[in-house]
């Protein structure tokens, strides 16, 4: 005899069907896609549609990487973490390098004249002549003599400022009465001698009065030539974008004549910054990144900030510290691996959620 079956076994039933013709999404469930075309998603192994190659399973470690990092916000767009074996780094020549702080130096190259100026001279002459003639005039009865004396003045000063020299250089002219004038005409071997080097508009916030440069050309013949930054043109060449900064050669052994082109090299010293090599660092211009591992295969792309190039170095000012490792090389194909894995991870979430719509 059948006994009956209690009212909820029915509900029962159905419900247990249901399961069955839709299982839960799972965190395991396997994943195979295409090395050629990351963007092919499958939950069975097979040829790929588009070029036919076998797929390849996607590793578990690799998947639940990439969901811990999907919201991460220091990782730049379109990027994911990537695994790399010992022998996939060495086949595509992965070098890594460390993050350390250390003293930059950046030097500034450029291109440069021997200075020939008779209208900076003149000025100077000028302005030394009224300097004298208010001296001999500021204790004069007469109020509009002495104001016309200090106008000159005021008027001198003013065109030599519009020519570039500092306020440095302007008082130092009252004091010596060639005021280095003679360096801005034809000049004799152990004299001083002017350079005037062309900054660029990114170069000059690091330009200042008193850095040291050397100065070199070819017909020195190797020779380099040590000076000092004395000022630097507070206006831009409106054509060429640069300023002009105002290189004093003293007591030259080496004849050198005037309007001759030379090769300048400023030296900045920038302290001690954090620094990572220049190849390390990727820049699209709205982001800049590098790739940072952990030694054991783990490579992660990290936003940073960089505060300034200096030759072969960067600064950086956040998004890295002392003693992280980073890659140094192959960096463009461990690139093109964790935007690979970005297109996987959108292909499998795509499928995903197709299959849970279903």
């Amino acid at each position: 005899m059948l006994l009956g079956c209690p009212s909820k076994c029915g509900s029962t039933n159905k419900q247990n069907k249901d399961n069955m013709s839709s299982p839960p999404p799972s965190e395991n469930v396997e994943r195979w896609t295409c090395p050629m075309h990351p963007q092919i998603i499958q939950d069975k192994p097979g040829q790929c549609p588009i070029c036919g190659m076998n797929l390849i399973k996607i590793k578990e470690d690799e998947k639940q990487m990439n969901h811990d990092s999907t919201d991460d916000s220091s990782i730049p767009v379109e990027h994911r973490d990537i695994m790399l074996s010992d022998m996939r780094q060495q086949l595509i020549g992965v070098k890594t390098g460390i993050v350390e702080k250390k003293q930059l130096i950046k030097n500034i190259r450029t291109s440069g004249r021997l200075a020939y100026d008779p209208e900076l001279y003149t000025v100077q002459n000028e302005y030394i002549e009224a300097i004298n003639h208010y001296k001999q005039l500021k204790n004069s009865s007469l109020a509009d003599v002495r104001q016309s004396a200090e106008r000159m003045v005021k008027s001198a000063r003013l065109r030599l400022k519009i020519l570039g020299l500092s306020d440095k250089q302007i008082e130092s002219l009252s004091e010596n009465v060639d005021g280095n004038g003679r360096a801005l005409l034809l000049n004799k071997a152990g004299e001083d001698v002017w350079v005037y080097a062309d900054i660029y508009e990114m170069d000059i916030p690091y330009v200042h009065e008193g850095l040291s440069a050397e100065i070199t050309a070819n017909f020195l013949g190797g020779t380099k030539i040590s000076g000092k930054i004395v000022a630097v043109d507070s206006v831009l060449n409106p054509q060429t974008r640069t300023a002009k900064a105002r290189i004093l050669l003293p007591k030259t052994k080496t004849l050198l004549r005037p309007e001759s082109y030379v090769d300048v090299t400023i030296n900045v010293p920038l302290g001690e910054q954090l620094t990572i090599p220049f190849d390390a660092v990727f820049d699209t211009g709205t982001q800049t990144w590098t790739f940072v591992t952990d030694g054991m295969g783990h490579f992660e792309p990290r936003l940073i900030m960089v505060s300034f190039n200096a030759n072969d170095s960067v600064a950086i000012s956040s998004g890295l510290k002392e003693g992280e490792k980073i890659v140094t090389s192959a960096n463009f194909l461990v690139d093109s691996e964790s935007r690979i894995k970005w297109v996987q991870m959108q292909g499998a979430n795509s499928n995903q959620h197709e299959h849970m719509g279903h």
